[in-house]
């Protein structure tokens, strides 16, 4: 991790060896989203009609030594998800580009990229565990081409996982996780070398742990296979959240298998079938160890689901349509799930 981070730090210190910036220009874009649910859990779900309004604005320029800068501040209906993100692009030397982000991460932009018309399978679910722990908190990231190949890199660092959003100019979060401390992400994705439409992504990331507690640390695992004929896409997907309990009784690791298809009935609608499941592992403790592997206990959660995703220009209708089976990875707990959104984007 250590090597990730030195050239993460030392990346970021190269961009601030630039010229003034030239005139720059402010955009702003949005989207809304109303929403007929039904399945939602919980006694008392109130009203199944809901609405989720998202707008970014983007402020860009250009250096004279020809580094592009970005600045984009994401506000939710509710601000409880805003994020913000500066860019700097077409870096000398290093090349790529590299970010002071919260908006996403390497490893949770491949939890699931099994092609979907809409919304994946476990759309709706309780509780699904998925890759993607360090996402919402703010770090460095950086993009680039691996030299003399077609390999995208993608790869990021965090002073102190769980911190959430950038804390004030000259101020710390004032957040310290109880189990955890810094991390890193790193994803490689490309083509399949002699195999025209298949694509792979695969994806590790690692929290360093606070030793003196009851975890080891956590590591992230994924791996994915598309493939694309024509209207058809199809793809494969595996991914592993490793907590690595000690001592304690808990959920010591997440595994899931992921497989769907896609199909682009003209340039307007799409449907697609995905199939997601989810095997949680509960460790037991001998001594003051957690045993893993065939110890202790699990159960699978299934999930399968039809979207179906209708656009015209800026609009876009769409259903999602889910069952799963052991839902919240609870054994003999069921559940139906449809949505239906309306969708407009300006």
């Amino acid at each position: 991790m250590k090597t990730i981070q030195k050239l993460l730090l030392t990346s970021v210190l190269a961009v601030f060896a630039f010229a003034p910036a030239q005139a720059g220009e402010v955009t702003m874009t949005g989207s809304m989203e109303i929403a007929y649910t039904n399945g939602l859990s919980g006694g008392n779900v109130g009203n199944k009609l809901g609405q989720e309004n998202e707008l970014s604005v983007t402020a860009s320029t250009e250096l004279d030594n020809g580094v592009g800068v970005a600045y984009k501040q994401s506000i939710t209906g509710d601000n409880a998800r805003n994020d913000s993100e500066l860019v700097f692009s077409d870096l000398p030397t290093i090349g790529g580009s590299i970010a002071m982000t919260s908006t996403g991460t390497p490893i949770d932009a491949i939890d699931n990229v099994t092609p979907t018309a809409f919304e994946e399978a476990n759309h709706g679910a309780t509780t699904f565990t998925q890759v993607g722990n360090n996402d919402g908190t703010f770090g460095i990231r950086y993009k680039n081409t691996i030299p003399m190949t077609s390999i995208a890199l993608d790869a990021m660092y965090f002073p102190q996982s769980g911190a959430g959003d950038a804390a004030t100019d000259e101020a710390g979060s004032g957040t310290v996780h109880e189990f955890y401390n810094s991390a890193y992400e790193v994803v490689l994705s490309g083509a399949v070398p002699m195999v025209e439409g298949a694509g792979f992504k695969v994806g590790y990331a690692s929290t360093d742990a606070n030793k003196a507690l009851t975890k080891d640390d956590r590591n992230e695992y994924a791996a994915a296979l598309s493939y694309a004929y024509g209207p058809i896409s199809v793809g494969y997907q595996k991914t592993l959240v490793d907590n690595q309990l000690r001592g304690v009784v808990g959920v010591d690791w997440t595994k899931n298998t992921i497989y769907g298809v896609a199909y682009a009935v003209n340039d307007n609608l799409s449907v697609s079938y995905q199939v997601n499941e989810s095997y949680q592992h509960t460790a037991e403790v001998r001594g003051d160890v957690s045993q893993a592997g065939t110890q202790g206990s699990g159960i699978a959660q299934e999930a399968k689901g039809i979207s179906v995703a209708y656009t015209m220009g800026g609009m876009k209708i769409a259903v999602v349509d889910n069952s799963f089976d052991n839902e919240n990875y609870t054994s003999g707990q069921s559940k139906d799930y449809t949505q239906i959104v309306l969708g407009v984007a300006f």
